[in-house]
């Protein structure tokens, strides 16, 4: 299934495959360790399913125990080939930084995270009841993305980009509800370059790419990024299963949180974070410091456990991966718990009454995809998604609640009763999972 949503937009250059070996970066020896002949067979084996092509490092116990590049090509003259010093875009990592950020500005007494938004941006609505904490912790009550968006959010200016925020309406009120917000995070990046007197990307290097030498690290604008010298372009699968390079920004990309770094840089940054006053104030519930990022041909990901000791960066130039399966299967590795390693699927698909597949005609919400709404019809006995009116792939039963599309593809479309005695969705897409309510 091809789900075409705005979010991932496709102006490419074709590239196809020239070989399935790996080609590994030698550029560190590694100390003894198990973990690390087990990440190496994982890493291995997922790229010579390709589905994977960037880059690893991972520290236990304080020690680097993996660093290393992983190529779907050998030819070091593609866009796609990267080494372990390759520069990539964090994505949504930046708000990680920007958290951050807020916390250090807080000790230098030029801000308090119990102040409210109003503070800062006078005229925002709403903004004396949503505070900077509010939207640090995606409590704002603004919505994940703008609604009625009229211009390429590249071509629009900071100014512009706050005069659009401030047209939004609250989802809920705010400090009440949790709800990832790129609209608050923008609001969040505008204000730490007010109070910064400076752009965002520039108070990052200012106050930690300076100071803990990530020289690799910088801002794609309202900054200096003439060391910007190694960049992974980032590429996706096109509906041919061919590899195309992404080399220029897409319209939906907003300016001000654009930071590319590395692996040692991002490494650098955990631990520097990985200590109070940081610590206690940016792990979650599970006490783990960490974030996602992604957008179209890129994937970043950053993961910090100060109980455990361990940490892990991987950066890829390439989407066509389980994302999501990756982060948890090297927290397994790393945890000493049972993991499989990638092998190839060839999923089987068995025969289920017309009564059962009935039950879960209907159209799901898919909320945190900007609300993408996914239409499932029954259709000459067979199950089909649509979406907008166009045809977007069969759904074949593996067992009563699991469908897939593609039997080579791990990637599954799971219904899962709800308390309304219905169903939601459960869906696989961009690596991560996706929970569709039913309408």
């Amino acid at each position: 299934m091809n789900f075409k949503v705005i979010l991932f937009l496709s102006i490419c250059i074709s590239f196809t495959f020239c070989k399935n070996e790996t080609s590994n970066s030698k550029e560190t020896t590694l100390p003894p360790n198990s973990n690390t002949a087990k990440l190496d067979e994982y890493f291995t084996a997922l790229t010579s399913l390709k589905e994977f092509n960037g880059c690893v490092l991972v520290q236990q116990n304080g020690e680097e125990i993996f660093k290393k590049a992983f190529n779907l090509t050998e030819q070091k003259d593609s866009s796609l080939y990267v080494t372990t010093a390759s520069q990539f875009d964090v994505r949504s990592i930046s708000k990680l930084m920007a958290k951050a950020s807020i916390i250090q500005l807080e000790q230098e007494g030029k801000i308090k995270r119990t102040d409210f938004l109003n503070k800062y941006i006078p005229d925002f609505p709403n903004g004396e009841k949503i505070t900077i904490e509010h939207l640090m912790y995606n409590q704002s009550g603004l919505p994940r993305e703008y609604v009625d968006l009229q211009q390429n959010e590249f071509d629009l200016s900071n100014e512009q980009v706050m005069d659009l925020a401030k047209k939004q309406k609250l989802e809920f009120e705010p400090g009440t509800y949790s709800r990832y917000s790129n609209v608050g995070f923008q609001v969040l990046y505008y204000v730490i370059g007010q109070i910064a007197n400076t752009s965002f990307s520039q108070n990052l290097y200012n106050i930690f790419f300076d100071r803990l030498q990530m020289d690799d690290s910088g801002g794609h604008f309202y900054a200096d990024n003439s060391n910007l010298i190694k960049y992974a372009y980032g590429h996706e699968l096109n509906d041919d299963g061919k590899i195309i390079a992404i080399k220029d920004f897409q319209p939906s990309t907003f300016k001000m949180g654009k930071i590319y770094s590395t692996l040692d840089d991002l490494m650098s940054f955990l631990n520097y974070i990985d200590k109070e006053p940081f610590v206690s104030k940016l792990k979650n519930k599970n006490g783990v410091i960490g974030h996602a990022g992604g957008t179209d041909g890129k994937r970043a990901y950053i993961h910090s456990n100060p109980n455990l000791k361990y940490k892990f960066v991987f950066l890829t130039n390439y989407d066509a991966i389980p994302f999501q399966q990756i982060m948890e299967d090297v927290q397994k590795i790393l945890e000493g718990k049972p993991y499989e390693v990638p092998k190839e699927v060839n999923r089987i698909a068995i025969n289920l009454p017309q009564d059962v597949l009935k039950k879960y005609v209907g159209a799901y919400d898919f909320e945190e995809i900007e609300h993408m709404i996914l239409e499932v019809k029954l259709e000459e006995g067979t199950l089909v998604v649509y979406q907008n009116g166009e045809n977007n792939g069969v759904l074949f039963p593996e067992s009563e609640t699991v469908f897939f599309s593609d039997k080579k593809s791990a990637k599954s479309f799971e219904f899962r009763k709800n308390e309304k005695k219905s169903f939601d969705a459960l869906m696989d897409f961009r690596g991560a999972k996706w929970e569709g309510v039913r309408l």
